[in-house]
């Protein structure tokens, strides 16, 4: 059974990413209320709107929500991953992403369980 998250995956990628965008919102309102702000799972949803601001062109967007996921409980496997991630491609060039990709790699290296 797919989440209201998968299908904005779904959508992500599929390049429609006005729907991606709102499944993306109402899903992080719902997480946020339940879950908490520092929550991985909430994270993980701020992450992926990174992702689609990204594919968007919309870099500030995109480093906004990203570091606001790394800062506030994404999982270590991701902030490690964040380099290769190929719905940031277009960052890649960005000083600020390279700053953001070695942040998320001190985080991830000080999280209890990646020891």
């Amino acid at each position: 059974m797919k989440t209201v998250g998968d299908l904005a995956s779904d959508y992500m990628e599929w390049g429609k990413y006005a729907q991606a965008e709102a499944l993306y919102t109402q899903t992080l309102e719902i997480q946020k209320r339940v879950l908490g702000p520092d929550n991985p799972d909430t994270a993980e949803t701020k992450y992926n709107m990174g992702c689609l601001e990204a594919q968007r062109g919309d870099k500030d967007r995109a480093i906004t929500l990203l570091r606001d996921a790394v800062d506030h409980g994404l999982a270590p496997y991701i902030d490690l991953g964040m380099a290769k991630d190929t719905d940031l491609t277009s960052l890649h060039n960005d000083p600020r992403f390279a700053a953001l990709v070695a942040h998320a790699k001190q985080r991830a290296a000080a999280a209890p369980n990646s020891k």
